[in-house]
This record gives C-alpha cells, sequence and structure tokens, in this order.
C-alpha cells in the first residue's frame, strides 16, 4: 500500500521516557555546573575564612585590616575598633569577550566583613549582586539599575556568559582574599634603638 507508516502508541513510551530522562540529567548537570559558588545559610553566595595570625594582638590586625581596605578604595560602611569589626563595601567589573576587545558588561557588588581578636581573624564575602551596564550614546558603559542576585544560577539566552560572570567571582576572591591574607599577617619590623652617645 505504500502509506506513512506509524508505530503503535504504546511503542513510542520507552522512547519518551528515554529523551525525558535525558534532558531532566542534562539540566541537573547543567544546574550543579551553574552552582559551583558557595551559599551560606540563608542560601546567599559568601566565602568566609577564619585565619591564624598567633603574634598579633587584634588592635594591630584591626589597623592591618582597615589600611588595606583603604588602600583597596572600599566604601567603610561600619569601623568598630573596640569590637574589631569593619564592614565595607566594593565592586569590581566583569566583561564580555567581543570580537575585538573585552566590553563591560556590569559590575558585582558585594560586602566584605572583617572581625579580629588576638591572634586571628575571619573575613566573609558576602551580599554578591550583578549590576548590568549597558554603553550609552558615547560607547561608555553606564549602570541600568538592574540587579541579578549571583546566586540564581539560571540566565536565559547568556547562559554562558553569567556562568564566565559567576567563575570570574569565584576566582576574584579567591585573590582578595589572599591580598588581605598577606596585608594582616605582615610583622612589623622593630624599631631599630638610636646610637648610644650621639645628640639627636
Amino acid at each position: 500500500m505504500g502509506g506513512f507508516f506509524s508505530p503503535p502508541l504504546g511503542a513510542a513510551r520507552p522512547l519518551v521516557c528515554l529523551l525525558a530522562c535525558l534532558l531532566a540529567c542534562w539540566l541537573a548537570a547543567l544546574e550543579a555546573r551553574a552552582q559551583a559558588l558557595p551559599l551560606d545559610e540563608r542560601g546567599k553566595v559568601g566565602f568566609a575564612a577564619v585565619v591564624r595570625a598567633d603574634s598579633l594582638q587584634a588592635g594591630l590586625l584591626y589597623a592591618h585590616a582597615k589600611s588595606w581596605l583603604q588602600r583597596r578604595g572600599y566604601q567603610l560602611a561600619e569601623a568598630d575598633s573596640v569590637a574589631g569589626r569593619l564592614v565595607a563595601a566594593h565592586a569590581f567589573g566583569v566583561y564580555d569577550r567581543g570580537y575585538l576587545t573585552k566590553r563591560l558588561h556590569g559590575k558585582v557588588h558585594y560586602r566584605l566583613t572583617v572581625e579580629v581578636k588576638n591572634g586571628r581573624y575571619r573575613s566573609q564575602f558576602t551580599d554578591f549582586s550583578f549590576a548590568y551596564h549597558q554603553p550609552d550614546r558615547n560607547a561608555l558603559p553606564q549602570p541600568t539599575g538592574k540587579t541579578k542576585p549571583l546566586e540564581d544560577a539560571t540566565a536565559p539566552g547568556w547562559q554562558k556568559l553569567w556562568e564566565t560572570h559567576r567563575q570570574d567571582t569565584a576566582l576574584t576572591v579567591t585573590t582578595l582574599a589572599e591580598e588581605l591574607k598577606t596585608a594582616m599577617l605582615a610583622v612589623p619590623k622593630p624599631v631599630a634603638p638610636a646610637p648610644r652617645g650621639t645628640d639627636w
């Protein structure tokens, strides 16, 4: 008869189930890969560390932290030397790699809290959000006012770029934490005593 062959409805069910399972596995793998950033107890992206500084007193650690934050251009929101606590805000750019050059796609804003005690300090990077930027008529990137929390693992239409921004965030925070550690653990040089018998 040469007509179109259509398999019975029951025969197509295993194929549909197989495709549905494969799709579910693929989506789960994508979600797991995208959600590689650490989450705190609130379900928000956060990086925390307690670092030992055996020979350093809280006052010196506080001074080191405040100096580093100011040198790096952080905006201090809280500076409590009695409680040994500093809270500051900052942002860094993330980029869209174009054909010829990379261009600013937005900035990742975050908060850094540093708390000090004798012989140790704790750093916490929290409250991450991505702020979109778009070029103005002079081709200069400007904030649009739209933001996206970093813990949101999906970005329909630009998923790969979003994953890159999230990976760049992890790398940047790791670098900043190491820079802070170097500054915090710097041991002050002893002051040389003045030579005896000299007129100062």
